[in-house]
């Protein structure tokens, strides 16, 4: 018999903005621990909320193998690794201060708006051990500004957004984006024929549920029959990625305590669909390499996950992929995409895009694409949003039709 635990805590302080005002501080204690064992090809699990006893779950554990939920081990042996990635991004206790501190100066910069919604920091630490001797514990926090603005004079709930998740804290570059957005914000301007489109990368959260391995083999997904061939533009590269320059409160191992080799798995290598989401019964049921993909709750099977995907930039810089006049998708509500790939984001905020900066907003219209031309013939390439400074935002760069 072998056994692993994975132990996860977050400890979060959230607070609330409402029409210029930060109104109140929550904090939360998330403590979760899973233990499994494995025995004769079978699996059995226990966990708990909050504080528990090893020794307990353990024992609970054991019993639950009478369920005969079949299971691969496959437990990785003697492997130590630990990885700190947090600092101090704002003093314990000085939340509150600090948020009205930014409220206050941005409704004093920015009159003719309200700004709404949350501002969070969390710690996030992650420990992996098991009966083979493999040890791994990870440390990280960040912070998240998710804010709402909208115009005085306007009859919309919001007008746009400010969305930043970042591992330190600046004032001075958060005013400075918002005031990209907010300076040109009454500056009209017509849509410039022919520009390309810049896209936040989060559209290829569309495609991404067809890479889940289940869903390939069953001949449900759209990828279907494709692994191993070129279906998008050869500079695409998307991963699962657990380095530690991609997202934080993501550590080097999943649920499973799989780690990857360079810490990361291509889905997508130069333009070739070349991996599929698994975690080890997908894996070994369809025969696949892990993508070090495993999720799961205190109290239930692995599955796989998308929580590490990251789109590869093409270029260090916006500038110099693009040449003249963009157009900068800032706000969307909802879209959809169909069994084909034919994507429809209807855009509630977008601004002409030059050199760095943000010149105009421009009059609501519709997006529309087929998502293996816009990350295949359509695609001019993948970076980074230079006309802001704080918020670390990946822009898909394509040419679409619009609708308007």
């Amino acid at each position: 018999m072998q056994y692993e635990k994975l132990v996860q805590n977050k400890v979060s302080c959230s607070i609330n903005i409402s029409n210029n005002n930060a109104e109140s501080l929550r904090k939360s204690d998330d403590l979760k621990t899973v233990i499994r064992v494995y025995d004769g090809g079978k699996i059995g699990i226990a966990g708990a909320v909050g504080p528990c006893d090893d020794n307990f779950l353990l024992e609970q554990a054991k019993t639950k193998l009478s369920q005969g939920i079949p299971y691969p081990c496959n437990l990785v042996a003697r492997i130590h690794r630990a990885e700190d990635c947090s600092g101090e991004i704002i003093a314990d206790g000085g939340e509150i201060e600090v948020c009205r501190s930014l409220i206050k100066r941005l409704a004093d910069s920015y009159p003719g708006f309200i700004f709404s919604n949350k501002i969070n920091t969390q710690n996030y630490t992650a420990s992996y051990t098991n009966s083979l001797d493999a040890q791994y514990s990870y440390k990280s926090n960040n912070i998240t500004l998710s804010l709402t603005i909208k115009a005085k004079d306007s009859a919309n709930i919001m007008d746009l957004g400010y969305f930043a998740e970042q591992t330190y804290y600046s004032e001075d570059k958060i005013v400075r984006d918002i005031g990209a957005l907010l300076n040109v914000y009454n500056n009209i301007s017509e849509i410039p024929e022919g520009a390309p489109v810049l896209i936040p990368a989060e559209v290829i959260e569309f495609l991404i549920p067809h890479m889940l391995a289940e869903k390939y083999v069953s001949g449900s997904s759209m990828l279907s029959g494709k692994l191993g061939f070129v279906i998008f533009n050869k500079n695409l590269n998307i991963s699962v990625c657990r380095r530690r320059d991609n997202k934080q409160n993501i550590p080097f191992f999943d649920s499973e305590g799989t780690v990857l080799k360079g810490d990361e798995f291509p889905l997508v290598k130069d333009g070739v669909f070349s991996g599929l989401l698994t975690y080890k019964r997908s894996a070994a049921n369809h025969s696949l390499p892990l993508s070090g993909s495993a999720v799961s709750d205190f109290d239930s099977v692995p599955s796989a996950g998308e929580e590490a995907i990251k789109l590869m930039p093409t270029c260090p810089s916006l500038k110099t992929l693009v040449r003249g006049k963009a157009i900068y998708i800032a706000v969307t509500s909802g879209g959809d995409m169909t069994p084909s790939g034919d994507v429809g984001l209807p855009v509630l905020a977008a601004f002409v895009y030059e050199d760095g900066k943000l010149l105009g907003r421009l009059p609501e219209f519709s997006l529309s694409a087929n998502i293996f031309d816009l990350l295949g013939k359509d695609l001019i390439g993948v970076a980074k949003n230079d006309a802001f400074a704080y918020a670390d935002e990946t822009l898909i760069v394509a040419n679409c039709k619009m609708n308007r």
